[in-house]
């Protein structure tokens, strides 16, 4: 089985010590669609915030309880709603997956919810557009087809957690020919790699 490493600090992958593209880099070419008018400082805002969610939210469906500041208690609130409405039954929490070598990235939740095998997304953007779904849409099949190769799964969902305390299921159709199109974007475009001093030549 593949060695798959995750480093936070740097938020990149490795693979049996062979450094490999997230899902985030995959799906840059949608991203910069989505948030080329949105300025650096609301990115570093949202990802801030989506950040310290995430961990609460982690933190809550590992142990029961946590502690979060004024800012993030809503969006926790929202999740407890939603957990209370669908009673998810959580298989793999912040899961990092690989795909044959090509790419990697963390599942948020792998488990059974309303009978069926799915996939979960926490966001806590304030909107969802068309753009957004597109996006959405190709990074959760990358999951998916990752996913697919040690667990079914039926069913891809973003989940929308507001500042109001309220939340959104989304579902998002299975589709493979956005992650196909990403993966050839990216094979098309990365830099060529150059050979070390010493390194020997293939073949």
């Amino acid at each position: 089985m593949a060695n798959l490493i995750f480093y936070d600090a740097t938020h990149t992958y490795t693979v049996d010590g062979e450094e490999i593209p997230s899902v985030s880099e995959l799906t840059r070419f949608i991203s910069r669609e989505v948030y080329q008018d949105v300025t650096q400082f609301r990115l570093d805002a949202a990802a801030d915030r989506g950040t310290r969610v995430h961990k609460a939210a982690e933190a809550l469906d590992k142990f029961g309880e946590v502690e979060v500041d004024d800012e993030a208690a809503p969006y926790l609130q929202a999740y407890v709603k939603f957990r209370k409405d669908h009673a998810p039954d959580w298989e793999k929490i912040e899961w990092p997956v690989c795909y044959q070598k090509l790419y990697a990235g963390t599942i948020d939740r792998y488990g059974t919810m309303d009978g069926k095998k799915v996939i979960v997304d926490l966001k806590t953007t304030a909107s969802i557009d068309r753009k957004h779904k597109v996006l959405y849409t190709a990074a959760q099949n990358l999951y998916r087809i990752a996913a697919a190769e040690t667990v079914p799964v039926e069913a891809l969902y973003i989940l929308q957690l507001t500042k109001d305390g309220e939340y959104k299921l989304i579902e998002l159709p299975i589709d493979d020919e956005l992650p196909r199109a990403c993966l050839t974007l990216h094979e098309a475009l990365k830099p060529v790699r150059r050979k070390k001093k010493g390194e020997p030549k293939n073949g």
